[in-house]
């Protein structure tokens, strides 16, 4: 099965107004409805979808939102699509392209490829230019030209960030303080000017300057009620730097790398973040266990 074999052009829709997302959405289901004959109540529809919006957000970073709904016993998967002249705002993602899903209950694998193959398609700033001046037909011919199968699952390189935060490694450690502090991280991956990744350092790296070796060495500490230790950080911050402090981390993951294998990898190490670095060592994005859970495992 193919992508273009779910899509309908009478569902899809080409919208130059400056509308909210509850007006797309209302839009959206009302021409589903319209042209599959589905005799579901639209307003339940519409509360159903603005209640999945609510538990997390369905948009990825290429600009495209993939709103869905499962009903139990549908027995079908519809699909309808607006392309926005205006673009909303999902939780700061400039959306252009809306993709809302009807579903049935049992239907998560088909789901899944179905956002793995619209991800593929909305990587591509072209493609997109040339569907936002297409009317639904012409969309549908574009799609159906590509081939693209519904067989692929959804990779690393599909819902990591991919506008990440970094640090040299030879900046201060000060410098690291008011980076984490102002961006409300706990890890940084740490890459050189071109951008090659050199491992990662986090909050707990940096608090660790101000422990000295010999309280790590004690079961227990907690007869100490001074915050005099920890002053040692402050003494630090402006001599020592993150490549004095950083992970020289090999723990990183591939674009292509499967959700299975990234699920693995953070129970089995116990890590909730992990950088993403491509063939070249080239740092791509960030994957967190987080992104695995609202973007594939509530989806």
């Amino acid at each position: 099965m193919y992508l273009s074999d779910l899509l309908y052009p009478k569902t899809i829709i080409h919208e130059q107004r400056e509308l909210s997302k509850k007006q797309v959405y209302e839009e959206l289901i009302a021409q589903i409805c319209k042209h599959y004959k589905l005799t579901i109540d639209r307003e339940l529809l519409l509360e159903k979808v603005l209640e999945r919006d609510e538990l997390s957000n369905t948009a990825y970073p290429t600009g495209i939102a993939i709103p869905h709904i499962r009903i139990e016993n549908f027995e079908d998967t519809v699909i309808g699509m607006t392309f926005l002249q205006n673009p909303l705002d999902y939780e700061g993602t400039e959306v252009h392209w809306v993709c809302l899903i009807i579903t049935d209950q049992s239907s998560s694998n088909l789901y899944l490829n179905l956002v793995a193959a619209l991800l593929k398609l909305s990587q591509d700033a072209q493609m997109l230019s040339s569907f936002m001046t297409s009317d639904g037909v012409g969309v549908v011919q574009k799609i159906k030209q590509q081939q693209i199968s519904l067989k692929k699952e959804i990779t690393v390189s599909d819902i990591m960030v991919t506008d990440v935060i970094t640090i040299r490694p030879e900046a201060l450690l000060k410098e690291l303080g008011d980076l984490l502090c102002s961006s409300r991280l706990s890890y940084i991956p740490v890459t050189d000017d071109s951008g090659h990744y050199l491992g990662e350092v986090n909050i707990l790296h940096l608090l660790k300057v101000g422990v000295p070796d010999y309280l790590m060495m004690l079961d227990d500490i907690s007869f100490l009620r001074s915050y005099e230790p920890l002053e040692r950080l402050f003494e630090q911050e402006n001599i020592l730097t993150v490549g004095d402090i950083m992970q020289n981390s090999k723990m990183y993951l591939k674009p292509d790398a499967s959700i299975p294998e990234v699920a693995f990898e953070m129970i089995n190490n116990h890590k909730r973040f992990y950088s993403v670095v491509d063939d070249t060592s080239i740092l791509v994005g960030i994957i967190t266990a987080m992104d695995v859970f609202r973007k594939v495992i509530k989806a």
